[in-house]
């Protein structure tokens, strides 16, 4: 077998980014080692897997396009820079009826040890949000959810709800 890539299970060929972006993305990562190869992450997750977002959201339908590359800073913190965007199907709190909204955010993210009493590590640049890591891997999903969740707005609504909806609540 090829040698051991950044999405490599052990007995698999090595990650190739050309077919990641067609046959999508690994469930876990490396950012460790992602960074140290200066890798980059682009493709589609679904937004099917996402438990905590569909909470939030009217069904569990559609993608979510991540573009991140990853990377070392001067200090050797191992960095994600990238932007995350998705067409969620949420209910507008005003009207109550189903819209989509554009979510279009950027990711910055200082990848941390998880002990927190770590001894020598810088902590995270000024605008990056720190990821504690424990183990070697994290979820990618769990860590798009994250931004998703973070970005939706607390009371999504319409600009102009449709004509009628909110008078039957008038009447």
């Amino acid at each position: 077998m090829g040698r051991r890539g950044p999405f490599s299970t052990p007995g698999t060929l090595p990650y190739n980014a050309a077919v990641a972006r067609v046959a999508g993305l690994p469930e876990r990562i490396d950012p460790l080692r992602l960074a140290e190869r200066e890798g980059r992450l682009c493709g589609h997750l679904s937004l099917a897997g996402m438990e905590r977002l569909a909470a939030n959201l009217c069904d569990g339908e559609g993608t979510v396009f991540i573009d991140m590359r990853f990377q070392r800073d001067e200090q050797g913190r191992e960095l994600a820079v990238g932007h995350v965007t998705a067409r969620l199907p949420v209910r507008c709190q005003r009207c109550l009826e189903a819209m989509e909204i554009a979510i279009a955010t950027a990711v910055r993210l200082a990848f941390t040890n998880a002990d927190t009493d770590a001894e020598g590590e810088a902590p995270p640049p000024d605008g990056y949000d720190a990821v504690p890591l424990v183990g070697d891997t994290i979820s990618l999903s769990d860590l798009v959810e994250d931004e998703l969740m973070l970005a939706l707005p607390m009371a999504p609504m319409h600009e102009d709800c449709p004509v009628g909806v909110w008078r039957r609540y008038l009447e």
